[in-house]
């Protein structure tokens, strides 16, 4: 437990990219659309999905976050599985302090009617329908998401370098290609319409927490079998 305790201090020296980065990213944004929004006409309601940049920059950082620490870590004989656990521990606690903010900040715009300008940068329709639970669990399975998908990625690079991750993308981006394919020519759309259709952002958001359970576990496989 001593050595898992280890990997999220070595972790938490890294602020920056952790807990500040994300944030100085989705407020600049913020900024920008808070001050069109103020220079716009006061009818003018705003919708924006500037908040996806977070989302995004916990892909990057999922991917970051091994590349630099992992090599380091084996270097100072920490196991496999402590790394894996520091890692999980620190991506899990930082998800839920990032959701907790972000649904903070969704009750406080609603609550100002958008600032006072109209502007629904937190509080997005769809995403924000149901209780502050039901909001939480939202924006804490999509961020759980990302932050695995980067760890799955950059594991996947760690066990089979350069030609696993161009195969990889090739092979995803053929299955990307038949899966369009069929939504025109095949009629999937209709079927996956009818799938999400009545399912509010709660219900989906429920799906993500397999595919990250899974995301967690490919990426533990690969660190296992890993050379530096």
């Amino acid at each position: 437990m001593n050595t898992v305790q280890g990997i999220v201090r070595m972790h938490l020296r890294d602020k920056w990219s952790w807990i500040y980065m994300p944030w100085v990213i989705v407020l600049s944004s913020f900024a920008v659309n808070l001050l069109i929004a103020g220079l716009m006409a006061d009818d003018d309601r705003i919708v924006t999905g500037g908040l996806m940049s977070i989302f995004v920059y916990m892909l990057v950082s999922g991917i970051v976050a091994v590349h630099h620490t992992f090599p380091f870590a084996l270097g100072l004989s920490v196991r496999r599985r402590d790394y894996f656990s520091g890692t999980l521990i620190m991506i899990l606690s930082v998800s839920v302090a990032s959701s907790l903010i972000l649904l903070l900040l969704s009750y406080i715009e609603s609550w100002t009617d958008g600032w006072n300008a109209d502007l629904f940068f937190f509080h997005l329709p769809y995403v924000s329908d149901g209780n502050a639970l039901q909001q939480f669990i939202v924006f804490g399975s999509l961020m759980l998401f990302m932050y695995l998908l980067g760890f799955a990625i950059s594991s996947l690079f760690r066990r089979f370098g350069k030609t696993g991750l161009y195969s990889a993308s090739i092979i995803g981006l053929l299955l990307g290609t038949l899966f369009v394919y069929g939504l025109i020519y095949w009629g999937w759309w209709n079927g996956i319409r009818d799938f999400f259709d009545g399912r509010s952002a709660f219900n989906v958001a429920l799906l993500l927490l397999p595919a990250s359970a899974l995301l967690a576990l490919a990426g533990y496989a690969f660190l296992r079998r890993s050379t530096v």
